[in-house]
């Protein structure tokens, strides 16, 4: 009975620590790109499209609220990684 209480919390706290730690690394991946894109972003794009930029096609500067936007995306999908390497490890 002790041993499957130890092995019920070994894997709790297993569980919380990965939570918490995919967590954290999602609000600073988002932290991050929310900055690096709104201030890289004007750099960037006018030197990659430039034609796209002056015929209108792309903004030469990032709003905030798309600049959080994008944010989203590229933080989630960074907290995809670490969700599916400790998933498939509890696997094998």
């Amino acid at each position: 009975m002790e041993e499957s209480r130890n092995e019920v919390e070994k894997r709790v706290t297993e569980a919380v620590t990965s939570g918490v730690t995919i967590f954290v690394t999602v609000v600073v991946t988002f932290v991050i790109t929310v900055v690096v894109l709104k201030f890289v972003w004007a750099w960037v794009i006018v030197d990659l499209f430039p034609g796209a930029v002056s015929q209108g096609l792309i903004s030469a500067n990032l709003a905030w609220l798309a600049s959080l936007k994008l944010a989203v995306l590229v933080s989630v999908l960074s907290g995809v990684y670490p969700a599916f390497t400790s998933a498939v490890k509890k696997q094998f």
